[in-house]
């Protein structure tokens, strides 16, 4: 994305009126709309202040308006690459505005592993698209550019799009619903890691104590667990929006109807999670709550999320097709998250991939562990374990780590009989030989991961002895 080219021409045009001589009073004329000049009495130099948001976005509406390609100038450069510039006008692309929306809303700049993002909220009506809810701005080169637009869904639309029709779509597109797939377990981890990292503070505001009070009291290494966890989870709607914005060749309408839906509704629980981390931020360095406004967007959330999972759920109860289940895998607690994409064979006992020396990368073991007959699956990889529950159809996750329990991978880790009947437990040794790990379930169904102590061999015999 290059800077306007009407800005540079006012550069030129600046540096010449201060250069001239003459009676040497200013120009009478108001600097132009998309820059700021500022004169140095040490030397002759022009400081250009690039547009902001608001301004890119009026200026593309212009250009728009007027089916000018000079509007491709005000797009980030994967913006510009994703679109077909070179065979369709502007008017083509993006279709005609009515106007724009100069009330709409801007949300806090972010940082992104791509560099600073912000999104305007708005509600730009087109002739014959979908409304214009939310436009993306990126960073880029030192401007402001666009980065993609947010298509509101009509409600007429929303409710011909039947859970039952969506999901036999679904099944006629593999890749469709692979990626479904994916969207599911990186929402089940989103609430995993809710569930584990706020289990204290859950059971503290459970108890009676003020949440706010419970923070201001944790110790730095406490509050990290929560930080990081919501960091993590905001790094995991990114991966959905992204992953809901590639495009998928040859599918019907109302299947990319969906996908925006389900990039809308990441996008917006990314949005609710920055808010939240932002106020608890400022509560715990200040001691000062400031609630954040996020009513309107909880309630656009709650209507997606019960079409996303009504889609999945029916998809996974009549799915007879797939031969193997795709997984992805995060690590970490920085964005952007390691990740690996794996598709699981129900058909295979164990898979795994060696790197070029030898050693192990990852490896799912499928192991019997609840006593249902459709076998789960324990993977280890990057330094976590994930569980996956076995259905008739495929996997849910159901279980896994955020940090290294003393494990790094353990090519050799095996299942053992557990205390239950059919049912068998994954055992393996940390790597500093002080305790064994079991991670299995308990007698109500739900994962249970315990550790035992290893005593040293003298200290074993004493206890064996009579």
């Amino acid at each position: 994305m290059k800077c306007p080219a009407s800005a540079v021409i006012t550069v030129f045009v600046l540096v010449a009126a201060l250069s001239c001589g003459g009676n040497g009073s200013p120009p009478s004329e108001s600097p132009a709309l998309d820059t700021v000049a500022v004169h140095d009495q040490q030397a002759d130099s022009v400081v250009m202040i690039p547009l902001s948001p608001l301004e890119v976005a009026l200026q593309f509406s212009n250009d728009l308006g007027m089916n000018d390609p000079v509007c491709f100038e005000h797009l980030s450069e994967a913006f510009v690459d994703s679109l077909p510039t070179d065979s369709l006008s502007p008017r083509e692309i993006f279709g005609r505005w009515r106007a724009f929306d100069a009330s709409g809303r801007l949300t806090v700049i972010q940082e992104s592993p791509e560099g600073r993002r912000t999104s305007y909220t708005c509600a730009i009506a087109r002739m014959e698209r979908p409304v214009i809810n939310r436009i993306h701005f990126l960073l880029e080169n030192g401007c402001w550019a666009i980065d993609g637009f947010g298509e509101e869904v009509p409600q007429e639309l929303e409710d011909s799009l039947t859970i039952e029709q969506i999901a036999d779509l679904v099944l006629e597109h593999p890749e469709v619903r692979r990626e479904l797939r994916l969207v599911r377990m990186l929402w089940e981890d989103c609430l995993l890691d809710s569930a584990a990292s706020y289990s204290s503070l859950d059971a503290a505001v459970g108890a009676g104590l003020d949440s706010r009070d419970f923070i201001l009291d944790l110790q730095p290494e406490s509050y990290a667990v929560l930080a990081n966890s919501n960091i993590r989870r905001a790094a995991k709607y990114q991966i959905i929006y992204e992953r809901a914005g590639a495009t998928i060749p040859g599918i019907p309408a109302d299947l990319a109807t969906m996908m925006n839906i389900v990039r809308e509704m990441a996008f917006i629980s990314r949005s609710v999670m920055a808010g939240r981390h932002e106020a608890m931020q400022h509560l715990y360095s200040t001691g000062e709550w400031i609630e954040p406004d996020l009513e309107e967007e909880l309630f656009r959330i709650a209507g997606f999320r019960t079409f996303f999972l009504g889609v999945s759920d029916r998809v996974e109860q009549i799915d007879s097709l797939s031969r193997t289940y795709r997984v992805l895998l995060t690590a970490g607690s920085n964005e952007p998250l390691g990740q690996i994409v794996l598709d699981l064979d129900p058909h295979q006992l164990e898979q795994r991939m060696d790197n070029q020396m030898g050693v192990p990368i990852w490896r799912a073991l499928a192991v019997e562990m609840n006593g249902d007959r459709d076998p789960e699956r324990v993977i280890y990889w990057a330094g976590d374990m994930f569980l996956f529950e076995g259905t008739p159809t495929g996997y849910h996750l159901v279980w896994r780590t955020y940090e290294d329990y003393e494990s790094d991978y353990h090519a050799e880790f095996v299942s053992q009989p557990a205390g239950r009947d059919g049912c068998r437990e994954v055992t393996f040794t940390g790597n500093s030989g002080d305790h064994t790990y079991y991670l299995g379930y308990d007698d109500t169904g739900d994962p249970l991961f315990r550790r035992m102590q290893i005593l040293p061999d003298d200290l074993a015999a004493e206890e064996e002895s009579p």
